[in-house]
C-alpha cells in the first residue's frame, strides 16, 4: 500500500535561534561602529605636544565624545536594519490583505482611520508572526500618537534585571524592533518616528513601551 507525507511548504525557526542571532547582531553593529584605535592615538599625540597640564582631561572628553558617537552610530545602524526587516515582512504579509474604507468621511477622519488600522494590523498581524501573540495594549489620541505596550517581550525575557550592563544592552537591542515597527509603518504609506521606554523603569527588562509618532 502506498503512503504519501504531506510535508509543510512552512519553514520556521526555534525562538532561541531568533535571540542568538539578535545578540550577535548587536554585537556586530556594536563592534562595526566603535572608534578605531588610531583616533585615539591621535587625539593623544594632540594633546602631549601641546604639553598642557590639561592633556589626560581632554583625552577623557575626546574618548567619551567618541564613544557617545559610536553608540549613536550603531543605534541608527541597527535601526536601519530592522526598518529593511520590518518593511518585507509586511510586504508579505499585507500583499492580500484588504483595507476597509468606511464611507462618507472627511479628510482628516479618513486619514486617521487609515492610522488606525495600519497600527492594529501591527499590533495583531506582524507581532503575532513575530512573537506569536498580539501586542498587550494600544493606546492613542486619535491625532497620530500611539504608544504600543508589550508587558513581556520575548527577545528581553533573559536579561537580568536591576543591572546597568544588562539595561545598556537592552536598550541597544530595542533599536532594531523600532526599526521594524517604522518599517512596517513605512510600508502602509504611513512615515513615523518610533522611540521606546521601559516599563516600571527597567526593573523589568521585558516589560516595554514603543511610542509612535506619525510625521
Amino acid at each position: 500500500m502506498a503512503t504519501s507525507l504531506s510535508t509543510s511548504s512552512e519553514t520556521k525557526v526555534s525562538e532561541q535561534m531568533m535571540e542568538f542571532l539578535l545578540s550577535e547582531l548587536v554585537l556586530y553593529v556594536k563592534d562595526s561602529c566603535a572608534p578605531s584605535t588610531s583616533t585615539t592615538t591621535t587625539n593623544s599625540n594632540k594633546s602631549s605636544d601641546r604639553g598642557g597640564g590639561e592633556s589626560k582631561e581632554d583625552n577623557n572628553n575626546n574618548d567619551e565624545e567618541a564613544l557617545t558617537v559610536a553608540a549613536e552610530m550603531a543605534a541608527a545602524k541597527l535601526e536601519r536594519i530592522g526598518f529593511a526587516v520590518g518593511y518585507r515582512l509586511t510586504e508579505r504579509l499585507a500583499q492580500f490583505k484588504t483595507w476597509n474604507a468606511v464611507p462618507n468621511q472627511d479628510a482628516a477622519a479618513a486619514v486617521a482611520a487609515q492610522q488606525l488600522e495600519a497600527v492594529k494590523f501591527l499590533c495583531k498581524e506582524v507581532w503575532m508572526n513575530l512573537f506569536g501573540k498580539q501586542i498587550d495594549k494600544l493606546q492613542t489620541n486619535h491625532r497620530g500618537v500611539f504608544v504600543l505596550k508589550d508587558l513581556n517581550l520575548q527577545w528581553l525575557t533573559r536579561f537580568p534585571s536591576g543591572t546597568e550592563q544588562a539595561r545598556v544592552t537592552a536598550i541597544r537591542l530595542l533599536a532594531y524592533p523600532c526599526g521594524l515597527i517604522r518599517g512596517c509603518l513605512s510600508n502602509l504609506g504611513i512615515p513615523a518616528v518610533v522611540s521606546c521606554d521601559f516599563l516600571a523603569d527597567g526593573q523589568n527588562m521585558a516589560a516595554c513601551s514603543f511610542n509612535i509618532k506619525v510625521k
